[in-house]
């Protein structure tokens, strides 16, 4: 059983041709979900994006000006479908993989009729936008804290053992 990250795309972009993960990170929410969602070593991350659909942190891309939010329930069913195409065709198995959401609801609900809802984290869910910012920065320091108690931890281990 794989783990699967999702990210959503964000209104706010660089102005010029870049891949993925640097278009969105002008965002300072899409920074930290993208920090926070690597620290979760998942087997796979994704941005899910409203022009692009599932996409690949490292695919170039263009800036663009669409949102889920802007479309009516008929393309957001749409781009569900194609969504979920598009993860089964990366080797994704709805019915048995674990998907991670750090995306807004918008970007979460058309893809939930196709995941069964044991399968489905949502860390974030109910949580406003600032909110979210808040509950990521307290993730990132304390996943911080732990890396930096382990590196002690070696450094003495390694002390000790060249005594």
């Amino acid at each position: 059983m794989a783990r699967i990250v999702f990210l959503s795309c964000t209104k706010s972009k660089f102005d010029k041709r870049s891949e993925a993960q640097e278009l969105y990170s002008a965002s300072p929410m899409f920074r930290k979900t993208l920090e926070y969602g690597k620290s979760l070593k998942p087997n796979k991350m994704y941005i899910l994006s409203a022009k692009h659909h599932l996409t690949p942190l490292t695919k170039m891309l263009e800036p663009y000006d669409l949102t889920l939010k802007e479309m009516s329930k008929a393309e957001k069913d749409t781009w569900g479908e194609v969504t979920i195409g598009q993860i089964k065709a990366n080797g994704i198995n709805p019915e048995t993989d674990t998907f991670i959401f750090l995306a807004g609801t918008e970007y979460i609900k058309p893809l939930t009729k196709y995941i069964p809802e044991s399968n489905i984290e949502e860390p974030m869910k109910g949580k406003r936008f600032g909110e979210r910012l808040q509950w990521l920065n307290n993730q990132i320091k304390k996943i911080s804290e732990v890396f930096k108690q382990i590196k002690n931890m070696i450094y003495e281990a390694y002390k000790r053992k060249s005594k």
